[in-house]
């Protein structure tokens, strides 16, 4: 059988793109979206009155594997048989695998196209078959062919740098970053970043700053959910500086992590802040604004009735950090109140604590409070356990914060 004069025409243009290694115009025709992908679909719907022939088209070689397999998804995309366009998308993506290992960077933007749309095609598989009380899966299967692409990028041993598939390594770890974080996966997260770590590759600066930003972003957002906030803080910093201007929803991402260990240091979110990002200010700000204030009761009621919001964006325990600087404020207010002096009982800070509304706390819990006080550096001066008293510093017992 002869097959589709209009298919093989597409055929010949994908290897033609190929043979002349225009990776740019090849990732624009091989998307499932793309204008030409319409077209060509909608001219074989014309002639046959369906995409019945795309199942009969010959092939010879593995250019012709994609072109068909992506054509078919694409029909299938249309038809929303997502589960068959899924399938037919997977084959695509393993054909090209197949030859991907012998070519160089110029066929990474290819790359990068089918892993996206393999994974906006399993999502929507993934989808379909949970509405109809089937079994998933087919994104964890396209996160595992995806990695079979990250590691022919972070693996490949082309001599010359600048042919080299290693610069499509980060663009493809951001997208795994992505996958492994819907799975809840993050210790392949915390792998794959050791695993950079130890490969050969140039240094991340001079990779495009959008991967760098979206790497630095995941990263950042992995150390912040491992409690270690100055690696966390460097890399959001990074993300939202050169993150670009518009991206509303992106730095509200970012800003859902920093905002909290910022906080921490006594670096409330300015209003203009809060009213550029709602949901940061419906997160954050009314805890910003007591932990300022010291008013430690407000915070605990805030604490409580936000607590599920901040176990389910993981920044529970970032903001119960922030307890610490509504406390140091609220021990600031009874320094002050009591004429400043430098020698404050027990008693007297649990009494001023009482009358800030925190009546259940008591002595030794009052000098517990008050020795991660002065080690976290909030205030200055030492205890006296057998008097019972603090003594603060003459300079300076509420350090800046």
């Amino acid at each position: 059988m002869a097959g589709c004069q209009r298919l093989a025409q597409a055929q010949h243009k994908f290897k033609t793109l190929n043979t002349v290694n225009n990776g740019v115009e090849l990732a624009q025709v091989i998307q499932l979206s793309s204008l030409y992908t319409d077209r060509v679909l909608e001219d074989i719907h014309k002639e046959y009155g369906s995409w019945d022939v795309l199942e009969m088209q010959p092939t010879r070689g593995v250019w012709d594997e994609i072109a068909v397999a992506h054509f078919q998804a694409a029909a299938a995309y249309r038809l929303r048989s997502f589960v068959d366009a899924y399938t037919r998308q997977l084959s695509s993506f393993n054909a090209f695998l197949r030859i991907f290992r012998n070519m160089t960077q110029w066929s990474l933007p290819v790359l990068y196209t089918l892993s996206r749309d393999l994974c906006d095609v399993a999502q929507r598989a993934d989808h379909q078959l949970t509405t109809s009380s089937s079994q998933g899966g087919k994104l964890e299967e396209a996160t595992r062919a995806i990695n079979q692409g990250f590691s022919l990028c972070m693996t490949d041993r082309e001599p010359l740098l600048s042919k080299s598939r290693k610069w499509g390594t980060f663009r493809m770890a951001n997208i795994l970053f992505a996958l492994y974080v819907r799975h809840k996966a993050y210790n392949l997260c915390d792998s794959m970043i050791r695993a950079l770590k130890a490969s050969e590759l140039p240094p991340l600066e001079q990779f495009p700053m959008s991967d760098q930003v979206t790497f630095r972003y995941y990263r950042g957002m992995l150390a912040f959910r491992n409690e270690k906030y100055t690696s966390a803080k460097e890399d959001l910093m990074f993300a939202l500086e050169h993150c670009f201007r518009d991206s509303y929803n992106n730095k509200t991402r970012i800003l859902v992590c920093l905002t909290p260990i910022l906080m921490a240091e006594g670096r409330a979110p300015h209003s203009r802040l809060l009213r550029r990002y709602p949901p940061i200010k419906a997160m954050y700000g009314e805890l910003a604004k007591a932990a300022k204030a010291g008013n430690l009761r407000r915070f605990d009621e805030l604490l409580q009735e936000k607590e599920q919001l901040f176990v389910n964006t993981g920044t529970f325990m970032a903001v119960e950090r922030v307890r610490k600087v509504a406390i140091r404020q609220l021990l600031r207010k009874i320094y002050v109140l009591t004429g400043q002096n430098s020698r404050m009982s027990f008693q007297m800070l649990c009494d001023g604590f009482a009358a800030a509304g925190i009546t259940d706390i008591d002595i030794p819990e009052m000098e517990s409070v008050l020795a991660d006080m002065v080690f976290c550096g909030y205030i200055k001066g030492y205890l006296s356990h057998d008097h019972g008293i603090a003594v603060l510093s003459k300079l300076q017992p509420f350090p800046p914060l």
